[in-house]
């Protein structure tokens, strides 16, 4: 069994519980350690997590930093366990990064966790002056999204989810349901975002490394998702409404299914709530209904961890 411990001087690691709890879901073993602040005796809850550690448990510690005393504490106490890790400098990607990896932890697999988490510390240029860039390592820079017709061309293929989520690409795409679905490909159908190159450098920036993405209208993306060629990629489509979902499941054939996520919390008007992340109006619940009818399968989930709840029951 995978054991954490998310640990800092002062309320830093109860302030990552709810922020990790969105991302990765409640289910995992973690607990959180804040020192030094009301009654917390941290050296008894360093001994109580260790001691209850079995055999073939592994533990990873993270704590805020490298040879602080909360760091020490730790250290010595794990001392000789083999399937203990201690993360010093902890931040939320490296955290995510190792919580919602499936591997068994050795040294090497941490290591490797923690660079790729690294990857996401990154200053976010501003402007489109390409000489502001110049002086940075290239090794460093965030992957580039891959183009229209690379993206033809690779055997792309079957949709394993199309989901309407009204934040398209964020967090919980780039590092929970992109793991989940083993992901190969990102499509983006939406005509705001494909006409905004703003908006497509910002939903670009949350892209994770060895995914493509390509952001296309609507009548883009379904002409895309349509060629044949698109046969060996693991795929994850985007919408940011029901409607827009109810379209392209009128137009594909190869969706393996459809997932009602993030949706109409930034919609205004007369809306009926489903669950505290599905929220539709009549005309929305409409669409769903129709929905439904072509795809009996379609679900309210919010995280791959979450149980899914067909959408019919609520109409």
């Amino acid at each position: 069994m995978k054991k954490f411990v998310v640990a800092s001087h002062a309320k830093l690691a109860t302030g990552f519980q709810s922020t990790i709890e969105l991302f990765a879901g409640s289910d995992h073993d973690i607990t959180y350690v804040s020192a030094y602040v009301d009654d917390v005796d941290l050296d008894m809850e360093v001994e109580t997590f260790i001691s209850s550690l079995a055999d073939d448990d592994q533990a990873v510690i993270f704590t805020d930093m490298f040879g602080g005393s909360v760091n020490q504490k730790f250290v010595i106490a794990a001392q000789n366990k083999p399937n203990v890790f201690v993360v010093a400098g902890m931040n939320l990607p490296v955290i995510l990064e190792i919580i919602l990896s499936s591997e068994p932890y050795t040294t090497a697999v941490i290591d490797r966790l923690i660079d790729s988490g690294r990857m996401a510390m990154q200053q976010v240029y501003l402007t489109s002056d390409t000489s502001q860039n110049a002086a940075n390592d290239s090794s460093k820079q965030a992957p580039q999204a891959i183009e229209t017709n690379q993206l033809i061309n690779e055997n792309t293929g079957q949709i394993d989810a199309l989901r309407v989520d009204e934040r398209l690409i964020h967090g919980q795409i780039a590092m929970v349901w992109s793991r989940a679905l083993n992901l190969d490909g990102i499509v983006v159908a939406n005509d705001e975002a494909a006409g905004n190159e703003l908006q497509q450098k910002a939903l670009k920036m949350a892209v994770p490394n060895g995914i493509k993405v390509i952001i296309k209208t609507m009548d883009g993306a379904i002409r895309l998702l349509k060629d044949k060629r698109a046969a060996n990629m693991h795929l994850l489509v985007l919408v940011r409404t029901v409607g827009d979902a109810l379209i392209l499941s009128q137009q594909l054939d190869n969706i393996q299914y459809v997932n009602i996520g993030n949706v109409g919390k930034s919609v205004n008007g007369e809306k009926k709530t489903l669950t505290k992340f599905v929220m539709l109006t009549d005309e929305e619940l409409g669409n769903l209904k129709a929905l439904v009818n072509v795809y009996p399968e379609t679900a309210l989930q919010n995280l791959p961890s979450d149980t899914k709840e067909l959408a019919s029951r609520y109409l």
